[in-house]
């Protein structure tokens, strides 16, 4: 019956010679089993201790003594470690003056170890300042100091939480003393966990430990595995050849690395039915304690959201304006509707455009409740995990507004508004190591940012505010994809002059609402981004603002600031307004009944499933065919030096 299923569909989507089908699928499966493989050879086994000089044992047993002070040993609750091992995994990390070494043991279950692989990526991880950690949750060798300034205590963890330990850890590394990358790395140790652990349990929740969503990766399990059986109902002699390349990738994988998981042979014989039976242990594996404290969390916020929602969300907006706010023009005209776009919490936003400046503006706009509402969990919270993974993906733009400014001066103090928790300082430093990042945000995540290491010195308050208190101190101002947030964008640009003095500089980037993406992708168009953009600026009338407070334009950028994410911000818009996350806390009340749960559930990894090839074929449609389309750059960047005198 699956069989004939399959084969309707399969006929209905090639149309093509039977054979084309399975043998796209089988060298698919091939091509990405090598792509993993070539990740995982990079791993380097820990050799036998005696290899090593002989370790300094830190006093107080806290382990031996390395580079950067005494280290410490992390273990998860089911691993077991030789002395040996431990010393050994001591050794190698004091050798190649590592401050975090996580630990794969060599005989890691095939699933954890391809779980792993899709996550690694050697390059990143070594030498990508915003790389977020991954691991298998076994052990970790880490540096005091970077123990302490993560906020974690030595000892077992459970796999959730030693997920979040992991990531955590990761951002805390800082660069080598010598040569290239960071001093955080990955190896294989002889060690082993006890195969009566709860192993779905613990994939589950050392995944969203992560921040990594086990619906996401399920959802490409499937895809993967529905291909294999439309290529099998295709055409039965050549599908077979897809089935076979399918069971193989375990030994592609692993065959002859450093790791020999100790179910390599039944995990490939066996493959087509183990995988979805794993679908099934993953999701209904027990709940372990780490994601019950998540559950309590969510129930909690989901009991605040309901409060809000009562009182309605007409409260969250100011009176609707009938003049422009940049230059007091009567003349508006609606410009797009937009929902939610990212959390999908309930409302409707417009943008109204200014016939005479071009300035689009929200209208009504948020007040300061709705601006709470509204950005609550969107970069901490729930969302914090998908945010942090979000904003490590911009390297190359951070990259580039550091060597714009680097072109024009050498700065030895600057200050990033609206930094977040420091993504961009941590970068810049690489371009320019001579110079000191301060912070300044509204939120929490500017003081993580200066834990962690990225920023010399936290502001927390509205810029405005803080002035007087940072005046004649920066060399540069900088102000990424801020000032369309600023509920008054004069008011931060007059805040940035006074802080600078003669000759300073100010660095500004926006999204360019005059680009022709914006008007071929409408509302779908990313960088509205409703309801969180209250201003969208051409790049005109800025540079008129500038001059009016004695700045004067000293470089200026459209291409080099565009940003890669257009077609695919509209494929996942599209997936959020279909198929939007039904345990998100602010969902409303209804469908409770169990099925209904599973159903939408279902409709859920279903899209994320399909969202897999369209995102694919939209980055790759992003990244060649529009930078050859003139006027479609989404972002514009502008240099600004403050007169003399």
């Amino acid at each position: 019956m699956i069989l004939d299923a399959a084969a309707a569909t399969a006929a209905a989507v090639t149309g093509a010679p039977r054979a084309l089908l399975p043998l796209a699928v089988g060298s698919g499966v091939l091509l990405n089993a090598v792509r993993l493989r070539r990740r995982i050879i990079c791993l380097r086994r820990v050799a036998p201790a005696g290899r090593y000089e002989p370790l300094r044992w830190a006093a107080g047993g806290r382990g031996a003594e390395g580079p950067y002070g005494p280290y410490e040993m992390l273990t998860a609750e089911k691993a077991v470690l030789s002395g040996q091992a431990r010393r050994a995994a001591f050794a190698h990390a004091r050798a190649r003056e590592l401050q975090v070494l996580d630990l794969i043991p060599s005989d890691l279950p095939v699933q954890r170890a391809l779980d792993f692989a899709r996550g690694f990526d050697p390059r990143k991880y070594r030498d990508d300042p915003l790389a977020v950690g991954c691991g298998v949750g076994f052990a970790t060798v880490v540096a005091g100091d970077v123990l302490e300034r993560a906020g974690l205590p030595p000892g077992p963890l459970e796999p959730g939480e030693y997920g979040a330990a992991t990531a955590r850890l990761r951002q805390c590394a800082q660069p080598r003393r010598q040569g290239k990358g960071f001093a955080a790395d990955l190896a294989v140790v002889a060690g082993h966990t006890t195969p009566r652990a709860p192993a779905c349990a613990a994939r589950r929740a050392w995944l969203r430990g992560l921040g990594v969503s086990p619906w996401g990766i399920l959802g490409g399990s499937a895809l993967g595995y529905a291909m294999v059986w439309l290529a099998l109902a295709a055409d039965i002699a050549w599908g077979m050849l897809a089935v076979a390349a399918y069971c193989l990738v375990p030994y592609v994988v692993f065959a002859k690395t450093a790791l020999a998981p100790r179910d390599l042979h039944r995990s490939a014989l066996l493959r087509l039915v183990q995988t979805p039976w794993s679908w099934w242990q993953t999701l209904r594996a027990p709940v372990t304690a780490w994601e019950w404290d998540r559950v309590e969390g969510e129930t909690q916020a989901r009991a605040h959201y309901r409060d809000d929602l009562t009182e309605g969300i007409e409260r969250f907006f100011d009176p609707r304006r009938d003049d422009c706010p940049w230059c007091g023009s009567w003349s508006l005209e609606e410009h797009v509707t937009s929902r939610d776009v990212v959390q999908a919490k309930p409302g409707r936003f417009t943008l109204d455009r200014c016939a005479e400046c071009g300035h689009i503006f929200q209208n009504p706009r948020l007040n300061q409740a709705g601006l709470e509402f509204y950005y609550r969990d969107a970069y901490g919270g729930l969302g914090a995990a998908a945010s942090e993974r979000l904003f490590a993906m911009q390297g190359p733009a951070y990259q580039a507004r550091a060597e714009l400014a680097a072109v024009h001066l050498g700065p030895r103090t600057w200050l990033d508004v609206g930094t977040g928790h420091g993504h961009f300082c941590r970068t810049a430093r690489q371009v320019l190591p001579e110079t000191e990042f301060d912070g300044l945000d509204l939120g929490a995540g500017v003081d993580e940012g200066a834990r962690r290491g990225w920023l010399r010195r936290a502001f927390r308050g509205c810029f405005p505010d803080l002035v007087d208190d940072l005046a004649g101190r920066y060399d540069i101002v900088s102000m990424h994809h801020y000032l369309e947030h600023t509920p008054d964008p004069f008011g931060e640009l007059d805040a940035a002059v006074k802080v600078l003095g003669p000759g300073g500089h100010l660095l500004i980037e926006l999204p360019d609402p005059e680009c022709r993406t914006a008007r071929l992708l409408g509302r779908r168009w990313g960088s509205w981004l409703q309801p969180q953009h209250l201003h969208m600026i051409p790049i005109g009338n800025l540079e008129r603002a500038l001059a009016a407070r004695g700045m004067h334009v000293v470089a200026r950028e459209r291409r080099g600031a565009r940003q890669p994410h257009d077609l695919a911000f509209s494929v996942l818009t599209a997936l959020t307004a279909l198929a939007p996350d039904p345990s998100r806390p602010w969902a409303p009340p209804g469908g409770g009944h169990r099925i209904t749960r599973l159903a939408k559930r279902a409709l859920r990894v279903a899209g994320l499933a399909c969202a897999g090839p369209l995102l694919a074929l939209a980055v790759l449609l992003e990244r060649l065919l529009l930078p050859l389309i003139p006027g479609t750059s989404n972002a514009y960047r502008l240099l600004a030096r403050k007169d003399e005198g």
